[in-house]
């Protein structure tokens, strides 16, 4: 896929600092980036990358070192350790039914086979995107492992009061995929509901999805129309102690027919309350993807004149 950027835009209040730039800059006060967090998490790479990949980013955001904790590297470790481990269980489930002599028998050997057959599927399952689509690593989804889903129930109140993150991206579980049910991941992105909001200390990052895909419709112009949707036009303004953004989609055609689909509006406005006072932002927009630094007052002159 083809990198798009958007990140000559700019609106009232924003710095004259590169987005990237800015970003290396930002001092990391939480726990996370102390060392030993630092390493605990390295040590703990290979059972964290069995959670699905929004955990797995917001963790890669917190900690805020690629040496540390990735999502391509954690998933990937996941995946060695699952070869190990899911052979293990089973020989565990046999020596329970069985009795501990069956693991001194070649009997022992199908249960192994089947948990390296278990890993093997699941693992091309979580990196399908890569085999199958050959997308790069920056664009992939690395999902969960089986036992991915319960880990992140478990662990999501630590990261939150860790990590500093105020608002995770969660979105109701999908319930329907037949004809007639919108998927609900990309409805509440055209409702600009997809975002993380982290508090890194000297600024806040938001993190906002744009929708990605035209909705499926029983409408015969619905074939003249892309399948990926086309990039959003957006505004971003600071208000009031809020951040503000309004999405719009600049297609024609697609807003011609949003009237005629259920949960398809074709702008938005997200209103982000901030606790603490804003002197300025930064922001880049790649792949869908809305990224912005808002540079708390008290740090803003320091951070600007380091630069």
């Amino acid at each position: 896929m083809e990198t798009t950027s958007k990140t000559e835009k700019r609106f009232p209040g924003e710095l004259s600092v590169n987005f990237s730039e800015l970003l290396s800059r930002i001092e990391r006060k939480g726990p996370l980036a102390l060392t030993f967090s630092r390493a605990l998490i390295f040590v703990l790479q290979p059972f964290l990358g069995a959670l699905p990949h929004r955990p797995k980013k917001d963790l890669e955001r917190a900690v805020g070192s690629s040496v540390c904790f990735s999502t391509a590297g954690a998933t990937g470790l996941n995946v060695l350790l699952n070869m190990v481990l899911y052979p293990c269980v089973l020989m565990g489930f046999a020596a329970a039914v069985a009795g501990v002599e069956i693991l001194f028998s070649q009997r022992i050997n199908g249960y192994i086979l089947m948990g390296l057959f278990l890993a093997f599927l699941e693992a091309t399952y979580r990196l399908r995107e890569g085999i199958f689509q050959a997308k790069p690593p920056a664009e992939m989804n690395f999902g969960a492992a089986i036992y991915g889903i319960p880990l992140s129930y478990a662990i999501r109140p630590v990261l939150k009061r860790r990590a500093g993150i105020l608002r995770s991206a969660h979105v109701p579980v999908d319930g329907f995929y037949g004809r007639g049910f919108i998927e609900k991941l990309e409805r509440e992105r055209r409702y600009g509901n997809v975002y993380m909001l982290e508090d890194l200390g000297p600024a806040y990052f938001l993190r906002l999805e744009f929708p990605t895909r035209v909705p499926d419709i029983g409408l015969p112009v619905r074939s003249e129309l892309p399948d990926e949707m086309p990039d959003y036009d957006y505004d971003l303004l600071l208000k009031d102690g809020h951040f503000i953004v309004k999405g719009k989609c600049p297609e024609e055609r697609i807003r011609k027919i949003s009237s005629s689909v259920g949960a398809f509006p074709p702008e938005f406005t997200t209103v982000i309350p901030l606790s603490e006072r804003i002197e300025g932002f930064s922001h880049r927009y790649v792949n869908k993807i809305l990224e912005v630094l808002l540079v708390k007052e008290k740090t803003k002159e320091r951070e600007t004149t380091s630069l």
